[in-house]
């Protein structure tokens, strides 16, 4: 049994990004609620920083994970780019934390198992290598909701809210579905 705690990016009067009809907002906390019932089945105990539309700040989110003593920390975006074709997910850890970088590749690796990722930086190796998604990698950034939690964290960026394609997918309920048993494997195999 972990005490995972998940953070469904934005809120209430922040949006987060916009396109293609959709907010990161509602996306992350969709996901985040498919996420907490799969991890629940396996017997976690989950907490989720907003099970609603509300706003809390970055120290908040932070904060109920510390008080809450919880095992690890998921945060739950949908990128956005200037250009539409730009696409992709990636996950991304504290700088230097060995744990939150450990957590990363084990949800990294069960996002190349769900959605059959390719690496972009490995040449192409024939037509039937094509990615179905692009693999943005595994990063290291100094987010507050990374910096301020005491226990291993993780920032999953799922795709590109902006890309025409990967908005269809991130507003696709089985794909949600899709993502969340992924990363749930990911934390089971954490």
């Amino acid at each position: 049994m972990v005490r995972v705690v998940l953070d469904p990016g934005h809120g209430g009067r922040d949006p987060g990004a916009g396109a293609n009809g959709l907010r990161e907002k509602d996306i992350t906390l969709q996901v985040a609620k498919l996420l907490a019932d799969e991890l629940s089945a396996s017997g976690h105990v989950v907490y989720q920083t907003r099970r609603y539309d509300v706003h809390h700040m970055l120290e908040y989110r932070a904060k109920f994970a510390n008080n809450w003593k919880a095992d690890l920390f998921v945060s739950l975006h949908c990128n956005a780019a200037a250009r539409p074709e730009v696409e992709g997910m990636e996950v991304f850890s504290f700088p230097g934390s060995v744990a939150g970088g450990d957590l990363a590749d084990a949800l990294a690796r069960q996002l190349g198992v769900h959605f059959d990722l390719r690496d972009e930086s490995l040449p192409e190796q024939g037509e039937w290598m094509r990615p179905v998604h692009h693999w943005r990698g595994l990063k290291e950034a100094n987010f507050a909701v990374l910096r301020l939690t005491n226990m291993p964290a993780v920032l999953v960026e799922m795709e590109f809210i902006t890309n025409p394609k990967q908005a269809a997918n991130l507003a696709d309920p089985a794909w949600q579905l899709r993502m969340a048993k992924a990363l749930a494997a990911g934390i089971g195999g954490a």
